[in-house]
């Protein structure tokens, strides 16, 4: 398995190096493009081969043949540079087109004809190769192309297949094209004139296949129009107001060069002279590549060596193949070098290796030359092409590729004269050293001209500040690490990292070691200013930096294209407290070459008055997308920082894209109003209508899903009078909103009308979407449209870099006040250590932990560090040694042993206990795959087991001995960092020696309440609750069960002489198997009957003394009715309301401590025979009791840290009427997908925000599964950390490799699963989304505390795993007020929605209720199961008068109640009744909590 794995990771890291992994998904287009360039190779390589040999058979002259070349290369460069100008007018799939007729009617003239000038005319006016390389107007097309349909982070590895696929194009052309003419010259009646034509028609059926080719690419291959480039790409700036001292140029599309104007125009200035050093630079390399070609080497070779043809044909035929190799790696090196020094580093030996050439005298070292350099030489090819196509405008590259490729092939020609010259006087070995020195010249110049210039620290500045770590920028950054490059890179130093000739920057937010605009950031101006003063220059005074930005940075630096003067792309992100707002930033970071910075919209930084303002750190990104969130755009503290995006002044505009609230907040502050809905859209998908221009430019269908509440309106005709004249008004802007450009629309809801759907501001670069283009629900098409958004954000950054040459010598007139140098160190820590800024929970750590000490003196209060060996190895008096380095194990068979026996087995039910169990099916197996398989017996070691409490209302964590007496009390921040590294602490150094697929070795069990997981983010709440928050026992002994295998585990981490406990506890359960499986094994004489009469008389007396205290209906209906209010307000997308006091009151019986104990253990048994569950659990703790069959998992993860998350919505009873096309189709309404949809995209949001971006995959979206009493809609949610190995079936989840053997993981990710849980909690199903605006709305509309109910309870494993269920569908005896009265506690309650009924929400509520509260009320409960059948009273009554038996048969009733509940379903089924149907005392065994269904007007009883 190990080598399987070795093996897997190397292929993957082969494909990633390779750019296999970047081809897979390249699409159809790029696929089309790359295989015509190999036939197209291929066809030049055999007609090369034979054309000299054509004309000669002909009977030609030399002079003619020499004529017919020349006049060949010369047309060729002259149509070649005409159609390359012209192509992106023509359109690029018509010039290919082009191009492949004329190669078509070139080989056909020489395929039927003998006359010169004919042939000489379609050489010159059609296509073909005289030397087999690459002629015609294909290839800047075609990579201007690839460079159009690739995104940038791509292109390398696009180009390197793109050269590789061409060289062995050529290659096959010379082998095949020869072989083919011997062969054809061998068959009878086959003359050497008949197999050269034969050559020229295959040439000819070349050309014809790629002209079908052409037809076959897409649309996608054109260049956008000049009106889409303007608004989109190369959106042009607001002209200044003259108050900055400069006047820009702004070109408006209408005023353009039109289509067929002259193509050289529509190269920028700026661009011109950055091809300027190109084309001299190209010049040197292809003159120095001219006078060494393959044949002059040949040549060279056989004369200096007199080799023999063969000889000389293996050793070239070698360096040829060996070339097609290094090409293959050309990518895998730019990515780690960045492009300008990968081509320096390739190119620069090989020219090296050229100039030594002819320097040895032997063969043997001649030939290591000439393979060296064969391996580097065309290295240098596709990072070049590459280069190319990120240093010009989009609309300039196909007329500069052409040109470019034109220069090189004059510069060509000239080098063989050369050389001839140098040979003719016997100074052959010149050429070889002139053309290395040529080719090393330019790649010297290339560094000089594009590498950029670093200005370190001086000397005498490293007192300036008390900061020790080292200032300096790069000016101008190597073109390679634009997008491209990544923090890990050379190119870009992460911090602590300085590359040659680098300095770190002090204040990149993220790492990256450089800012991302020089000409118009202050930042960056003050920095390089203090760089460069001394100390007494520049402590402590005030700069205007860009007064002396133009003394610093060269004046081209600042007009050159983004991606020469950029590191990796930056883009900040708005996080306005959503509950999906790590999906977006997790789709952005994969669908871009970006790095993701998020900040919360009430950053206290930047909305006082501090130095670091948010003008000046908006100028380290690149763009800004202003995220989703609860509340209204007309709510300042809803949207904060945002509001500061619209106001920027011309000179600190940056792209933005705003998605649900930031639309909202772009259209307000542009003149629309905000207004309800009539009916909410909150996790539902519509069909988005768009027009396919700007951001949905090549965007087709698009499904997205949508949650809000508010709708924007600017006061269109199809807003107010819900038509329009014709279609094309749609898209016009109005007079209340003149500057936002409609560019979407949704007609999905007939009484909702047209709601505006997406915006473009027509001069500034904003751009917005009321939708959520990142939700699980939302097609590809949501992908592309922020790849659009990109695109048209980076050419705005282009536009804005080339017509801000002028600003450069100007002094700004920002409003905001310049920065003092000392002020960047304030500015440097606000963000150096977190991009996510230190939040108020760090504030209130240090504020609590300073309390604690001074309270408690320091001896009470403890480190992590310090409370963890506490635990692990007492204190030498009241707390045990207990090391858990040594994981004791052995294992048995379960045969028909169940939990309850083995827990009575060990008197569990008499004293105190955690036991974990799964509901089994009948044949004792799981109820599904994926959950259930495990159950867990934790022993509680009378007068040892150690507990940690944690309070919310005090903050006060407690250590507590075996006797649960307090040993160590004080006050924390962050009770979960304790936990953690107790966790960590108690790693163990041997694990079993053999397999083992137990989750759970021993560790902490227990249960953590609701009110402890709002503190995670910030809510803190008052509580009276006896019971502690959090409640862990340290579990060292414990029993295992793992269902789906039958086997049962025991074991201990009681230190390492704790093996003979689990030997002879081994043999005790042996023992019990055995003697179980002689009563139940098949006998064929029947058992006799049990006696019904045969009663527990204490367990019924206790039964009949329960009481329900009634709730108030109305007071519940008018909370729901409040809940709806607040969600149609746009405050929430769902609240999950609850009643956690409802309660059972029972008469206490007089009994002894453990009789009473095992009371409640009967009551458990009764819970869970009622309500089969995955995830039961009994505890008792002291006095904590917990009674729980909740059917929810919360989180579970493995000790590889891989989770998964089961969130459950929907659920439909089984029954002879209803089949699984029934559940279906009940499941299918909008209302139970929704609620579905809006919990898996809030799992994804949280699982995101630890596992990162790229690690989260839902693998099973609202399916419906069968289990043996219902139906479930069940969505499943996988995090899986980076190179961990994953299975990717529910079969392959219940046998993870980690369950076999601890593998060991970086630290770094050892708690990834328990981050996940605690970043988690509250659990989201209970809460609603967005979460932590739920949880704020859900505190004063219940008004009380929901405690364990509402939590998760589960286990912490020593080896790394862990496992919690949602506490639901639980009883919790509340602390006794009298002496001869219990009262149990049992929750309950159901997620609000827009499209919720009050009255089916409160029925809801109390058939959540009754199918936990059916264990102590079964006497009683049916009055009140049906609500619309009273004559179930008298009808139980008769029933049992007229068979004799007492009206409180609990079973006979049950029977009944069942009978009833399906008839009452069958009526619906057949004739849709309009009823409510409750739940009856059997029901609750669904995944979600419910175990009913509704028909069309009722709702389903779902989870909480």
């Amino acid at each position: 398995m190990a080598v399987c794995a070795g093996c897997t990771k190397v292929v993957q890291w082969l494909a990633q190096e390779l750019g296999l992994k970047t081809m897979r998904s390249a699409g159809k287009d790029v696929y089309i493009i790359i295989l015509s360039r190999y036939l197209r190779l291929a066809a030049y390589g055999a007609v090369a081969l034979i054309l000299a040999l054509y004309f000669e058979a002909q009977g030609f002259s030399d002079e003619h043949i020499g004529l017919f070349m020349t006049l060949t290369l010369l047309g060729d460069v002259l149509i070649s540079l005409f159609l390359t100008l012209v192509a992106d007018a023509m359109g690029r799939r018509a010039t290919l087109l082009l191009g492949a007729a004329m190669m078509t009617i070139s080989g056909a003239v020489f395929a039927t004809t003998n006359d010169y000038a004919a042939l000489l005319a379609a050489a010159i006016v059609g296509v073909i190769s005289p030397g087999g390389n690459e002629i015609g107007p294909f290839r800047a097309v075609e990579e201007s192309t690839l460079a159009h349909l690739m995104s940038e982070e791509k292109r390398a590895d696009v180009f390197t297949w793109y050269v590789v696929m061409a060289v062995l194009g050529t290659s096959t052309g010379l082998v095949l094209g020869g072989q083919a003419v011997d062969h054809l010259q061998s068959l009878d009646g086959w003359t050497e004139f008949d197999a050269f034509r034969f050559i020229f028609w295959v040439y000819t059926g070349v050309g014809c296949v790629k002209a079908v080719m052409a037809l076959f690419l897409s649309a996608k291959c054109e260049r956008v129009e000049k009106e889409e480039l303007v608004s989109d790409e190369q959106e042009p700036l607001l002209n200044g107001d003259g108050s900055n001292g400069y006047t820009q140029q702004v070109l408006d599309y209408r005023d353009r060069p039109t289509r067929w104007s002259n193509p050289i125009s529509a190269i920028s200035e700026q661009s011109r002279w950055i091809l300027f050093k190109l084309c001299s630079l190209f010049f040197l390399d292809s003159l120095g590549s001219g006078m060494v070609p393959f044949s002059l080497v040949n040549f060279y070779m056989e004369r200096k060596f007199s080799l023999g043809k063969g000889q000389l044909g293996g050793i070239m035929s070698t360096t040829w193949f060996i070339s097609t190799i290094g090409n293959v790696f050309a990518s895998s090196v730019a990515k780690r070098l960045g492009l300008v020094k990968a081509m320096v580093a390739t190119h620069l030996p090989s020219s090296i290796f050229l100039a030594l050439l002819p320097v040895p005298n032997g063969l043997p070292l001649t030939t290591c030359l000439l393979v060296g350099r064969a391996v580097l030489n065309s290295m240098d090819q596709a990072p070049r092409s590459a280069f190319i196509s990120l240093v010009f405008l989009p609309e300039e590259r196909t007329a500069v590729m052409g040109m470019v490729n034109i220069l090189k092939t004059l510069s060509q020609s000239g080098g063989p004269w050369v050389t001839g010259v140098l040979a003719g006087r016997g100074h052959f070995w010149v050429a070889f050293v002139a053309a290395g020195s040529l080719k090393a010249a330019y790649d010297i110049l290339l560094l000089v001209f594009f590498a950029g210039t670093v200005h370190e620290r001086s000397e005498a500045s490293e007192d300036l500040s008390d900061n020790p770590e080292p200032l300096g920028v790069n000016v101008i950054p190597d073109a390679e690490s634009d997008r491209d490059a990544r923090p890990k890179d050379d190119a870009v130093n992460t911090p602590g990292q300085v590359g040659s000739g680098d300095v770190a920057n002090p204040f990149a937010p993220s790492g990256a070691n450089s800012l991302s605009r020089c000409a118009h950031s202050h930042l960056f101006a003050s920095l390089v200013v203090r760089c460069c003063l001394g100390t007494s220059q520049s402590r402590n005074r005030t700069l205007q930096p860009s007064a002396l930005i133009s003394k610093i940075i060269p004046p081209y630096a600042c007009t050159m294209s983004p991606a020469i003067l950029t590191q990796r792309a930056r883009i900040l992100f708005l996080d306005a407290y959503d509950s999906f707002s790590n999906n977006i930033v997790a789709q952005i970071e994969q669908s871009v070459d970006a790095e993701v910075v998020k900040i919360y919209i009430d950053e206290p930084h930047f909305l006082t008055n501090l130095p670091g303002t948010f003008a000046d750190y908006l100028k380290t990104f690149d763009a800004v997308v202003a995220g989703p969130g609860p509340g209204s755009a007309t709510e300042e503290k809803d949207v904060g920082l945002m509001n500061e995006l619209w106001k920027m002044q011309d000179e600190n505009l940056i792209p933005v894209l705003g998605i649900c609230l930031g639309f909202q907040s772009l259209c307000l502050a542009h003149g629309a109003q905000i207004e309800k809905l009539v009916e909410p859209r909150h996790g539902l998908v519509a069909e988005i209508l768009h027009k396919g221009g700007s951001i949905f430019s090549d965007v087709g269908q698009l499904l997205a899903t949508q949650y809000h509440s508010l709708q924007v309106n600017i006061g269109h005709l199809i807003q107010i009078k819900r038509s329009v004249c014709h279609p094309g008004e749609l898209w016009k802007p109005t007079e209340t909103c003149p500057e936002l450009d409609p560019i979407a629309w949704d007609f999905d809801n007939k009484r909702n009308g047209a709601v505006l759907m997406a915006v473009k501001h027509s001069q500034k670069p904003f751009w917005g979407v009321q939708f959520h283009p990142e939700s699980i629900c939302t097609n590809d098409e949501g992908t592309r449209l922020i790849q659009n958004w990109w695109k048209a954000a980076q050419a705005w950054r282009r536009k804005r870099s080339v017509e801000s040459k002028e600003r450069i010598n100007q002094v700004s007139d920002s409003p905001s006040s310049p920065l003092k140098v000392d002020d960047h160190e304030t500015f440097h820590q606000l963000h150096h250590s977190n991009p996510h800024v230190e939040n108020t929970l760090n504030k209130k750590r240090r504020l609590l932990e300073s309390a604690s000490a001074s309270d408690h003196g320091n001896e009470q209060w403890l480190s992590p560090a310090e409370l963890a060996p506490l635990i692990a190895h007492g204190d030498g008096k009241s707390l045990p040694d207990l090391p858990p380095s040594i994981v004791h194990c052995a294992t048995t068979g379960s045969g028909r042993l169940t939990v309850a026996d083995v827990s009575e087995l060990f008197d569990i039910p008499r004293n105190e206990a955690i036991v974990l169990e799964s509901g089994l099916q009948s044949d004792l197996l799981p109820m599904k795959v994926g959950t259930g398989r495990y159950s867990i017996v934790g022993l509680i070691i009378p007068g040892e087991t150690l507990r940690l409490h944690y309070h919310v209302d005090s903050h006060k964590l407690e250590l507590r001995n075996g006797n649960d007496k307090v040993h160590t009390s004080f006050v924390v921040a962050d009770p979960w960092e304790y936990i953690k590294t107790i966790m960590q602490h108690l790693k163990p150094t041997r694990t079993p020696p053999g397999p083992t697929f137990a989750p759970f070795w021993g560790g902490m069990m227990g249960y953590a309440s609701y009110e402890a997981g709002l503190q995670t983010f910030g809510i803190d709440v008052s509580t009276s609750n006896a019971f502690p928050d959090i409640c862990f026992a340290y579990i060292t002994r414990s029993i295992v069960f793992d269902h789906q295998l039958k086997k049962i585990y025991v074991q201990s981490i009681r230190g390492p002489n704790d093996q003979p406990w689990v030997e002879s506890t081994l043999e005790k359960i042996y023992k019990a198997v055995a003697q179980k499986s002689q009563f139940s094994s098949p006998n064929p004489t029947p058992l006799p009957k049990a006696n019904p009469f045969e009663t527990d008389a204490v367990l019924n007396q206790y039964l009949a003394s329960c009481e329900e205290t009634p709730v108030d209906r109305e007071s519940y209906l008018d909370k729901v009715v409040q809940a709806q209010h607040m969600i149609a307000n746009g405050l929430s997308y769902e609240l999950c309301l609850t009643n956690a006091t409802l309660q059972i009151h029972a008469q206490r019986p007089s009994l002894d401590k453990a009789t009473s104990n095992e009371l409640s253990w009967k009551l458990y048994k009764r819970l869970t025979g009622h309500n089969p569950a995955p995830f039961s659990a009994f505890l008792r703790l002291h006095n904590v009791h917990i009674l729980s069959s909740s059917p929810e998992r919360y989180i579970s993860w493995d000790r590889n840290q891989s989770a998964q998350c089961r969130p459950i919505k929907g659920t439909v009873r089984k029954s002879p009427k209803v089949t699984r096309a029934d559940a279906m189709k009940i499941l299918s309404s909008s209302k139970e997908r929704a609620e579905n949809l809006m919990i898996v995209d809030l799992v994804r949001h949280q699982l995101h925000g630890v596992y990162g971006s790229g690690n989260v995959h839902v693998r099973q979206l609202m399916e419906v599964e069968e289990y043996e009493t219902l139906y479930q809609l069940v969505s499943v949610i996988d995090a899986v950390p980076p190179g961990v190995p994953k299975a990717r079936t529910p079969n392959e989840w219940e046998e993870p490799s980690d369950y076999i053997s601890s593998k060991k993981t970086d630290d770094a990710e050892d708690m990834l699963g328990f981050e996940a849980f605690v970043q988690s909690l509250p659990p989201g199903s209970m809460t609603g989304a967005p979460k932590k605006r739920s949880c704020e709305l859900l505190l004063p509309l219940e008004n009380q505390e929901r405690g364990v109910y509402s939590g998760v309870l589960g286990y912490l494993d020593v080896g790394g795993a862990g496992d919690f269920s949602v506490v639901i569908r639980t009883a919790l005896p509340s602390p006794p007020t009298t002496t001869i009265t219990d009262t149990w506690l049992i929750g309950a309650g159901g997620a609000i929605t827009s499209q919720s009924t009050p009255s089916s929400e409160y029925s809801e509520m109390r058939g959540k209720f009754l199918s936990t509260a059916a264990a102590f009320l079964a006497p009683a409960v049916t009055a009140t199961v049906f609500t619309t059948t009273p004559t179930v009273i008298p009808l139980i009554s008769g029933f049992s008068s007229m068979h004799g038996l007492p009206t409180t048969n609990v079973d006979l009733r049950v029977r009944l109640q069942e009978m009833l509940r399906r008839r009452e379903e069958e009526r619906l089924l057949e004739g849709g009744v309009d009823v409510e149907v409750d739940l009856d005392v059997d029901v609750d065994v669904d995944g979600d909590g419910d175990g009913g269904w509704e028909t069309e007007d009722d709702e389903l009883i779902d989870g909480e």
